[in-house]
C-alpha cells in the first residue's frame, strides 16, 4: 500500500508539473511567480554585448530566475524598426527613443501592472514626479523612463551635455584665460594650432564637426545654445509669449555658419569632417589632435576614455558654456530632467508582462540597485569601519576601464531599464564615483588644477553654477514626434535632409556666395514645409503647458 500511494502521488506530480511546463510553453502563465524566463530586449543603439560569463547577468539568473537576451542594433535603426512594425515580431522588451513602436501599437500600457506587481517601481516614477509626465496622449504608461527620475540629493559633478569642447592642454597653454565668447574661443582654438602646428607626429586639427547620420545634431545645434536657448531640440520657445519657431532658419543659424564659413576658407575647419563616419569621427578625436568640437558628451565620451587610458590625460576636452556675446547668459546646463520618450516598454508578444514586471520590481529594489550602480559587495567596492562605502585602488581601476565593465557590471541594464538617480535612503550618491572620498580620490592632477584655476569644484559647475530653473514645458524634444505620413512629419523629412545638403555647402563654399548660398538654403526649407513642423510643435507646447500647469 505504501508504494502504490507513493507511486500514485509521483505520477500525479508528473502529471501536474508537465501541465504546467506545457501551459508555459504556450505563454500561459506558470504557477510560480518567479519561475525561471528569458527575456528578450532590443536596443536601439549600437552597443556592446556582455559575454555570456559576465557575473552581473549570473547574479540576475541566482537572485531573480531571469535570463536576458540582448537583441543589438547592427545596421540601420529605421529600417530595423520598420522591418519589426511590418512583420509585427517583437521581442519581450524594447528599447524606444521615438513614437513608432506606441503608434504601432506595439506596447502594451503599463500603469495597471505597475499598480498590481510593482510597487518599487511605482514609487520610483510617482516619488521622482514622473507618473503623471509618462502619460501618453491617451492617458496610458506605454515604458519604463530610464534616466533623469531624481531620488533624494542630486550629486552628480560631471557634465554630460551639449557644449563646445576644448582640450585642456589648450587651456593650459594659454594660462587659463576666461572665454565667454565665439570669436574668444575660436582665437584660443587658432593661437594653439599656430604654435603647434603638429601634435605627435600628425597635423593638428582646430575644430571637426560631427556630421554622420542622426548624430548630425552636432552640426546643426550650436547656434541655439549660443545664443543662449536651453536644449529645446529644433527650436527655441519664446519665455513670454511661448511661440516656438525652429530656429535652422533663423539668424542666429546664418551667424554661426557665416563664422564657420570664414573659418573654413583660412583653413582651420576639418574637411574631412563631411565624409567622416561616426568611427572615424571617435577615432579623430582619440588621436588628441583635435582640439575642439561642438558635442554632447555621451556622444564622444569613448575619445575621452581613450585618451585617458593611453595617458594623455591632458589632451581629454573640458566644456565651455560659450556665446555669442558676453550679454548672453548661457544656458546648456539644465537642471535633471525625466528623459520623456526614452526607456523600455513591454511588448504586445512578451510571454508574461505580469512575470516580466515582478523582475523589474525587484531589480528596482533599494539593495539591489546599490548593487546595479556600484557592483558586488566586496568584490566591486566595501564599507570601512565607520560604514562608509569606498573602492580600493585595483577597484577604481577596474571600474574606469570599458573592456573590464563590459564583462563585469551591467552597462546595458542601465542603459535601457530604470534606475535610481541621485541619492539612497542613506543620502550616499547612487554613482559611487559622485561620492566626495571616491570622487576626491579619483581626480586627476589636470582637473584639480583646471577646476582650480576658474575656481569650481566640476565640470558641471564650469558650464553653470547656478542654472537656471528648467522652464514648465521644458524639453520640448521629449514631445511625441509628428505621426508618419503627416504634412508635420514629411515637411521636418525633407529639411533634415535639406540640412545635410546644404550646411556643408554653407561651411565649404567661397566666403562671396554665403549669402546667396544661405537665401537659398532658407528659400528651401520653407518649401520644404518647415512651417508645418513648427505648426505642430507649437500645438503640443500649448497642450503640454495646459497638462503641466494643472489649468
Amino acid at each position: 500500500m505504501m508504494r502504490k500511494a507513493i507511486t500514485a502521488a509521483l505520477l500525479l506530480c508528473l502529471t501536474v508539473s508537465a501541465f504546467v511546463a506545457c501551459n508555459r510553453d504556450r505563454g500561459a502563465v506558470s504557477t510560480d511567480p518567479n519561475y525561471p524566463i528569458e527575456i528578450s530586449v532590443f536596443t536601439q543603439a549600437q552597443r556592446q554585448q556582455p559575454p555570456a560569463d559576465n557575473k552581473f547577468y549570473r547574479l540576475l539568473k541566482e537572485k531573480f530566475n531571469v535570463t536576458i537576451k540582448w537583441d543589438i542594433l547592427v545596421g540601420d535603426r529605421n529600417q530595423k524598426r520598420g522591418v519589426m512594425i511590418a512583420s509585427g515580431d517583437y521581442p519581450d522588451i524594447i528599447e524606444i527613443n521615438e513614437t513608432a513602436f506606441i503608434e504601432a501599437g506595439a506596447l502594451i500600457p503599463l500603469e495597471d501592472l505597475i499598480e498590481k506587481e510593482a510597487p518599487n517601481v511605482a514609487w520610483h516614477y510617482k516619488d521622482g514626479g514622473a507618473w503623471e509626465k509618462a502619460r501618453w496622449s491617451d492617458g496610458h504608461i506605454y515604458y519604463l523612463i530610464n534616466y533623469g527620475v531624481i531620488h533624494g540629493q542630486y550629486w552628480q559633478p560631471d557634465y554630460n551635455d551639449s557644449a563646445l569642447w576644448v582640450q585642456k592642454e589648450v587651456l593650459k597653454d594659454a594660462g587659463y584665460p576666461k572665454i565667454t565668447t565665439m570669436d574668444e574661443y575660436f582665437d584660443l582654438l587658432i593661437n594653439y594650432a599656430k604654435k603647434y602646428p603638429t601634435i605627435d607626429g600628425a597635423t593638428t586639427i582646430p575644430f571637426t564637426i560631427l556630421t554622420y547620420d542622426w548624430h548630425a545634431f552636432a552640426l546643426w545645434n550650436p547656434p541655439n545654445f549660443l545664443a543662449g536657448y536651453p536644449n529645446e531640440g529644433n527650436g527655441t520657445v519664446d519665455p513670454v509669449t511661448h511661440k516656438y519657431e525652429n530656429f535652422f532658419t533663423q539668424d542666429l543659424s546664418k551667424r554661426w555658419f557665416k563664422k564657420l564659413n570664414e573659418l573654413n576658407a583660412q583653413g582651420y575647419i576639418d574637411r574631412s569632417a563631411f565624409v567622416d563616419n561616426y568611427d572615424q569621427y571617435l577615432a579623430k578625436l582619440s588621436s588628441g589632435r583635435v582640439l575642439g568640437m561642438h558635442d554632447q558628451y555621451w556622444q564622444f565620451n569613448q575619445a575621452d576614455y581613450a585618451l585617458r587610458d593611453s595617458g594623455r590625460y591632458n589632451r581629454t576636452f573640458a566644456g565651455l558654456p560659450i556665446v555669442f556675446d558676453r550679454d548672453i547668459k548661457p544656458r546648456y546646463r539644465n537642471l535633471p530632467i525625466p528623459n520623456l520618450g526614452r526607456g523600455g516598454g513591454i511588448s504586445v508578444k512578451a510571454k508574461d508582462p505580469a512575470r516580466i514586471m515582478r523582475f523589474i520590481n525587484g531589480y528596482m529594489d533599494e539593495e539591489f540597485q546599490r548593487t546595479t550602480a556600484w557592483g558586488i559587495e566586496g568584490e566591486d567596492w566595501q564599507y570601512d569601519a565607520n560604514r562608509r562605502p569606498y573602492r580600493t585602488a585595483e577597484q577604481r581601476a577596474n571600474w574606469q576601464n570599458d573592456a573590464w565593465q563590459v564583462a563585469n557590471t551591467n552597462l546595458l541594464m542601465r542603459d535601457v531599464f530604470p534606475k535610481l538617480e541621485g541619492s539612497f535612503k542613506d543620502g550616499i550618491p547612487t554613482d559611487l564615483t559622485w561620492y566626495p572620498p571616491e570622487r576626491e580620490a579619483l581626480l586627476r592632477p589636470e582637473d584639480k588644477e583646471l577646476f582650480a584655476a576658474y575656481g569650481v569644484n566640476s565640470s558641471n559647475e564650469l558650464m553653470d553654477k547656478n542654472p537656471a530653473p528648467n522652464a514648465l514645458w521644458f524639453p520640448t524634444w521629449s514631445m511625441p514626434n509628428p505621426p508618419d505620413g503627416s504634412d508635420a512629419q514629411m515637411g521636418y523629412a525633407k529639411a533634415e535632409q535639406t540640412m545635410r545638403k546644404y550646411l556643408p555647402q554653407l561651411i565649404t563654399s567661397p566666403p562671396a556666395q554665403f549669402e546667396s548660398l544661405w537665401t537659398e538654403y532658407v528659400n528651401q526649407m520653407r518649401a520644404d514645409g518647415i512651417g508645418a513642423y513648427e505648426a505642430y510643435m507649437q500645438e503640443q507646447l500649448n497642450e503640454r503647458i495646459k497638462a503641466w500647469s494643472g489649468n
